[in-house]
C-alpha cells in the first residue's frame, strides 16, 4: 500500500561534489536509517531542479525530495507495511 505524505522532514545526507546521498531521516519522531538508495531522478519546479530519491530502510520504500534552493527535504510517499 502506498501512502501520500508530503511533509517536511529532517534528513542526514552526504554531499560529494554535486552528488547528494541521504543516509537517514526523521519521520513520526523516529530516525529511520536508509539501507539503500534504490533510484534517483530530477524534476523541474520552475527554474529549480528538484532531486528525488527512492530509498528503503529494508522494509519500506520511501520517496524523498530535496530542493537545493530552499534546502528543504520532504517525504513524499511511503510504500509498505
Amino acid at each position: 500500500m502506498t501512502t501520500e505524505i508530503s511533509r517536511r522532514v529532517k534528513v542526514g545526507a552526504v554531499f560529494e561534489g554535486t552528488i547528494v546521498t541521504p543516509k537517514w531521516f526523521v519521520w513520526e519522531n523516529r530516525r529511520r536509517m536508509i539501507a539503500q538508495v534504490t533510484w534517483r531522478w530530477h524534476t523541474m519546479d520552475g527554474e529549480t531542479r528538484i532531486a528525488h530519491f527512492s530509498v528503503t530502510d529494508g522494509g519500506n520504500l520511501f520517496e524523498l525530495t530535496f530542493n537545493p534552493v530552499t534546502l528543504e527535504w520532504r517525504l513524499v510517499r511511503v510504500t509498505g507495511g
